[in-house]
């Protein structure tokens, strides 16, 4: 419980900028950090070896695999291929294990959209003239060769502003020195690391019982869901995910196998979770579908769109013609899962509530969709629920009682919530 887990980390660049350098520095330099081996389609050169450089395999099994959903990222690279597999990056991540890849512009931008965590490194030359000489220098490629790895620097430069950082290679010595400042400063951020324990010292009973959780399957929903009108415009709503994101890396410090199922967005997914992304409320109940029926605890975060249009048009409908919108209701999610969740999975729901009666809304809530639990929040607190840092409510029991959470940042709230969850789950079972 509580480990670090680790972070990927893809350095990217023109060929010939020193990426793969770099790329062997932090793993040298730094513990439990290891080297991504993608797998090519090209021959081998100078003295690589198969397995430790790259895998190198035939174009037909480069496709087969590309087909079965093996690689993480992949791509065609000066007429070859290139991939990287997603099931052996997510076991040594989740292992505490920290990955670097040594990938081209491509393949970082798929990296970056399958794990917006993953930390994009861009590395190039003070100018082409350099990078002309580099390339010339290492007599590895013929002219032609060369020539198109110049080509395709043209095109990668264009993707510089997509990725997180930059390194300006105007000397090795330099350019390591400001990967190993990046590599340090993420591993320092807190969204990568565990619930800092000191900070629990300040008020140890608040968090004790977390450990329950510890290899238990937890499934947490977060952010908003997007109901399309058109290709251009949906109907959605201000959930930000920092909320059940916060939740996420509760349970995963408590030791819990995460499946975060997440709606599009402004908060950084936490790593040491497995994500399954979605937009629509439909594609939110097949995804909880699929996997609750083997679990511990199903925690409902999400702000899911109460209403989608009731037609979508293809393309964008045009301004001047006006719009007049006919709504129809979105799918209760926990409704329609009431068959497939098993007695033995605790269910946490979320209710947002306004005005004085607040409570009583979330009670009725809770009984109507038979939940076991309802962590309430104040839409009109200041400082709370959406598109704030901070949170506070109240945890409500199906038996009637409560548990007051205090005002503090929404990770906080969530680390909370898996406490006072976790004491409540060894009580029902000493009963």
């Amino acid at each position: 419980m509580n480990k670090a887990h680790g972070i990927l980390i893809a350095i990217a660049g023109p060929s010939g900028a020193g990426k793969t350098t770099l790329s062997r520095h932090l793993v040298s330099t730094f513990e439990n950090t290891v080297f991504s081996v993608s797998t090519t389609t090209r021959f081998l050169r100078g003295d690589e070896q198969d397995g430790v450089d790259y895998f190198f395999v035939s174009d037909e099994e480069f496709s087969r695999r590309k087909d079965e959903g093996y690689f993480l990222e992949n791509a065609r690279v000066h007429g070859y291929y290139y991939g990287t597999s997603k099931q052996w990056v997510e076991e040594q991540l989740g292992s505490g294990n920290n990955v670097v890849l040594d990938i081209d512009v491509q393949g970082a931008i798929q990296v970056k959209n399958s794990f917006p965590s993953a930390i994009l490194i861009f590395i190039l030359t003070p100018s082409p003239a350099v990078l002309l000489e580099r390339l010339e220098t290492r007599s590895t490629d013929s002219p032609e060769t060369i020539s198109k790895r110049m080509e395709g620097a043209l095109r990668e430069v264009r993707w510089m502003s997509a990725f997180d950082y930059y390194i300006r290679n105007n000397g090795i010595d330099d350019a390591k020195a400001m990967v190993e400042t990046i590599f340090r400063g993420e591993k320092l951020r807190l969204q990568n690391l565990p619930y800092p324990p000191e900070s629990m010292e300040y008020e140890p009973d608040t968090f004790e019982s977390r450990e329950f959780w510890s290899g238990k399957k937890v499934l947490v929903t977060s952010g908003s869901t997007r109901e399309p009108l058109d290709e251009v415009r949906f109907i959605s709503n201000r959930s930000s995910g920092l909320m059940g994101n916060g939740l996420a890396s509760a349970f995963r410090d408590a030791g819990a196998d995460v499946i975060l199922i997440s709606g599009p967005v402004c908060a950084e997914i936490p790593t040491g979770v497995s994500t399954v992304n979605v937009k629509t409320a439909d594609e939110m109940l097949d995804a909880v579908r699929k996997d609750v029926k083997t679990a511990d605890l199903l925690v409902m975060a999400a702000a899911v769109s109460d209403f989608r249009p009731a037609e979508f048009t293809s393309g964008k409908i045009s301004r001047k013609d006006g719009m007049q919108i006919s709504l129809e209701k979105t799918p209760d999610i926990l409704s329609s899962l009431s068959s497939s969740i098993p007695a033995s999975c605790f269910v946490l729901a979320f209710a947002l509530e306004f005005g004085d009666d607040w409570r009583e809304h979330a009670f009725e809530k809770m009984r109507r969709k038979g939940v076991d639990a309802i962590f309430c929040n104040r839409g009109d607190e200041p400082g709370s629920g959406m598109e704030s840092l901070g949170n506070c409510g109240e945890l409500l029991f199906s038996d009637g009682t409560s548990q007051i959470v205090k005002h503090g940042a929404k990770r906080y709230t969530a680390e909370m919530i898996s406490a006072v969850l976790g004491r409540r789950m060894i009580v029902k079972d000493n009963d």
